[in-house]
């Protein structure tokens, strides 16, 4: 009997000192294990990462994305410290051709195929083109906006962002949004898009230039907080439905070339650089010898004079509008 109990009291002893031990191999491996299952997991995420990105580059899935912030900056190069060619809005398309560690390279429709990088993050990549299928679109008139999100919060939106209508309820726009919930926006701040808009713009038309007066000179910008001289051009045409080129060289394709003695209000105005050899500047003739435009040297958009060294630098005057008469806009 003693025996027995002697035996049993010392197998439970080397259970014990089994259990410990491995407890011991455990705490030892359970970092290794931890490792190996975060490698596991990193690598099963760059995994679907690349293919993702291999899908997009090799055509075997949609291209198209949608811009899902207010404004987004688009670069030269897949760096934010690269030149800022241009900017993208709310609810634009964006046609991709590659991405790679976090950047989409692509060209932007509504620039007429104009060419950058942005940040991936700052796009929705749906798997059907829905959004730009809805029979009616609204655009922002205002420089500045406050769209209402479903959860009642508010986001600041840009003038000319273009969105799809969804309803209306009084004095407000419902609309969707790239990731498809919905908002809303205030109808006075806004213009619906109908089956005439942008086809019959009068030069007066384009003189809600003068809302930007004052508005910061950035190079690559076409809001109201900052844009350049292109960029400026580009945002009044396409508030009033027409689609211009991004760059001022790119813009003085558009149109018909007129000569200065033909020279109306809402006619671009394109000046060559010091050295002569290429369209370097951009503004919009307001009438009485005067244009707006967005000036470098002033750093804000501004109205000057056309005389002076403007007139000597002038290179070419195009026409974009069919309407020809207007009302100048008085300095």
């Amino acid at each position: 009997m003693k025996k027995s109990r002697s035996l049993l009291l010392t197998a439970i002893a080397l259970s014990g000192a089994i259990s410990l031990a491995i407890s011991i191999i455990i705490s030892f491996l359970a970092p290794e294990a931890a490792f190996a299952a975060g490698r596991s997991r990193h690598a099963a995420k760059s995994s679907a990462r690349n293919s993702a990105q291999s899908s997009v580059m090799n055509g075997s899935a949609p291209k198209l994305a949608i811009v899902n912030t207010p404004a987004a900056g688009v670069f030269a190069k897949t760096s934010e410290s690269s030149e800022r060619v241009s900017e993208v809005l709310l609810g634009d398309e964006f046609r991709v051709t590659s991405l790679s560690r976090g950047w989409a390279c692509g060209t932007i429709p509504s620039q007429k195929g104009y060419k950058g990088c942005l940040l991936a993050k700052n796009l929705i990549f749906p798997k059907k083109d829905d959004f730009f299928r809805n029979s009616s679109f609204l655009q922002v008139k205002e420089k500045r906006s406050l769209l209402t999100l479903a959860n009642g919060t508010t986001l600041p939106v840009n003038v000319s962002t273009r969105l799809p209508v969804t309803g209306r309820t009084g004095e407000t726009f419902e609309v969707l949004l790239p990731d498809g919930s919905t908002g809303s926006l205030q109808a006075s701040a806004c213009v619906l898009e109908d089956e005439n808009f942008g086809r019959h713009v009068a030069p007066e038309d384009i003189m809600n230039a003068a809302a930007f007066l004052g508005a910061d000179y950035k190079w690559g910008g076409i809001t109201a907080s900052g844009m350049d001289c292109s960029g400026f051009v580009y945002t009044v045409f396409r508030m009033n439905g027409i689609l211009l080129k991004r760059d001022s060289y790119m813009q003085a394709d558009e149109g018909r070339e007129i000569p200065m003695s033909d020279l109306q209000a809402g006619d671009l105005l394109f000046f060559k650089s010091k050295n002569g050899k290429r369209i370097s500047h951009v503004g919009i003739y307001i009438g009485y010898g005067n244009f707006i435009h967005a000036s470098k040297s002033m750093n804000s958009v501004t109205i000057s004079s056309l005389d002076g060294p403007f007139k000597k630098n002038l290179a070419a005057v195009r026409r974009i509008l069919k309407t020809a008469k207007s009302q100048e806009l008085r300095a």
